[in-house]
């Protein structure tokens, strides 16, 4: 079953273009600096070529990581093009002066100073070049492609001043209106479609990219279940400033065609933070596999001596955009664990979907061990390796209690499910689940790669206290 739409789409990998760029950009800068160096009579005679490979990996490795942490890949730096520009010369210069410093450290002596400014005027002079030929490139396939289809949502004055805007924009159309209720007399300049209860699936049958949200005087709680219902399928949400008060996740103010609006930040992990993510579970998973090898030989050994049946156990989780997939872990429970389940917990009658049994009948006498060593966990490394799982991420949840997520709690179905997470690091089992929903939507709103990291490294301290392990 799937609990988000089949129809979201990939994500962008506009954010990763860019950083391929930038990177290529520092690079043959500094290639053609080396060159001017030598040739143009300013400073001392050239002897020896300065740029090395160890130089040339420096250079990508300090260029991604200041132009990453500096925000040049976020939206709001790249909407306008004075504040894009103004956010790549800083990079630019802050990089440099981080360069100069890791010269220093690894002890790169006598590296020229004339061809560091080279570098630096070409560096700035190229990624401009490239930002801005990134910027026209992008505008001109907005002015080709087919117009992005948008509804208003309300029918105030306000929806009504903002449809004239919308119908001056060029890559544009307005598909129409959706009233608050049917009782609404008045003359709009575009067909009323329909009502708040018909929202979803006007949206889905109009194929509708953005939809505007204006003033209304619903409640709060409808209004919030479809601007979340709207999120999951990844539908551009853009609000008037009256309805900021409704808003309980980051949101990003930008001027589209002169007009202020808020626009709330995507939910996924996307572009150059999806490819370092990628890139650390790969290396994290490899490097943990090598090293806890041996140890998951004595743990099967273990399990084999203590109960009958398997050494691994599997159950189906509800995966990123609630896709179902098998999660692995070592068994630490009795061989027919899954049919006793139902004579402990009755899942349908839940008052909400968590559960977690304090002293659990069904766990064996090493499978006690290895759930307060978390080493029943170790096998989720080949999970990782085959993208089904992230190493940090909200815990996969069995699908029959994903099945009853509300429209903010299956906000944390679109990440890749963790080994490990922000629960984990914060009590674990002793946390209730309300308390849960809120560490895993604060790691997904506000996510870093550098915030991964952090988990990971705290991830230690936490299994060694045992707390909330059980």
């Amino acid at each position: 079953m799937n609990l988000i739409p089949n129809d979201v789409p990939r994500a962008r990998w506009g954010g990763a273009v860019l950083w391929l760029g930038d990177v290529l950009c520092a690079l043959a800068a500094m290639a053609l600096a080396d060159g001017l160096r030598r040739v143009l009579p300013f400073g001392a005679p050239a002897d020896r070529f300065y740029v090395t490979p160890d130089v040339l990996l420096l250079v990508a490795l300090i260029w991604s990581a200041v132009f990453y942490f500096l925000g040049t890949y976020e939206r709001r730096q790249r909407d306008e093009l004075r504040v894009e520009m103004r956010a790549v010369f800083l990079a630019s210069t802050f990089a440099l002066f981080t360069l100069a410093a890791a010269l220093y450290f690894f002890k790169i002596e006598n590296f020229s100073r004339v061809l560091f400014l080279y570098f630096y005027a070409l560096d700035v002079v190229f990624t401009v070049a490239w930002r801005f030929g990134v910027r026209t490139l992008r505008a001109r396939g907005h002015v080709a492609a087919e117009p992005r289809r948008a509804i208003i949502v309300g029918t105030d004055a306000t929806a009504q001043e903002l449809a004239a805007q919308i119908q001056m924009w060029q890559g544009y159309t307005l598909v129409g209106f959706i009233a608050e209720n049917e009782s609404v007399d008045a003359t709009f300049p575009a067909p009323l479609l329909g009502t708040l209860a018909d929202a979803l699936r006007i949206v889905d049958h109009e194929n509708i990219g953005d939809v505007f949200l204006s003033q209304t005087t619903r409640g709060r709680a409808e209004l919030a279940e479809l601007i979340l219902a709207l999120r999951e399928r990844r539908v551009r949400v853009r609000l008037m400033p009256d309805l900021l008060e409704l808003i309980t996740v980051r949101t990003g103010i930008e001027s589209l065609r002169g007009l202020p609006l808020i626009t709330l930040r995507e939910p996924a992990i996307t572009g150059v933070n999806s490819v370092l993510k990628r890139a650390l579970d790969l290396v994290g998973a490899s490097l943990c596999l090598l090293l806890a090898g041996p140890l998951m030989l004595v743990v099967a050994i273990l399990i084999r001596m203590d109960s009958k049946g398997p050494v691994l156990f599997s159950q189906e989780r509800a995966g990123q955009y609630g896709k179902p997939f098998r999660m692995y872990k070592f068994r630490s429970m009795v061989q027919n664990a899954e049919q006793l389940l139902d004579g402990l917990v009755k899942l349908d009658e839940l008052q909400e979907p968590h559960f977690k049994l304090r002293n659990d009948p069904r766990v064996t006498r090493v499978g006690a061990w290895l759930r307060r060593t978390s080493l029943d966990e170790l096998p989720q490394l080949f999970n990782v390796l085959s993208g089904s799982m992230s190493l940090v991420g909200p815990r996969p949840e069995v699908m029959r209690l994903a099945t009853r997520y509300s429209p903010v709690q299956r906000q944390r179905l679109l990440v890749k499910p963790g080994m490990t997470g922000a629960m984990q690091i914060s009590g674990r089992g002793d946390l209730s689940f309300d308390e849960r929903m809120k560490l895993e939507m604060d790691y997904i709103e506000n996510y870093s790669i550098w915030r991964d990291v952090v988990i990971l490294v705290k991830t230690v301290p936490a299994v060694l206290s045992g707390r909330g392990a059980y």
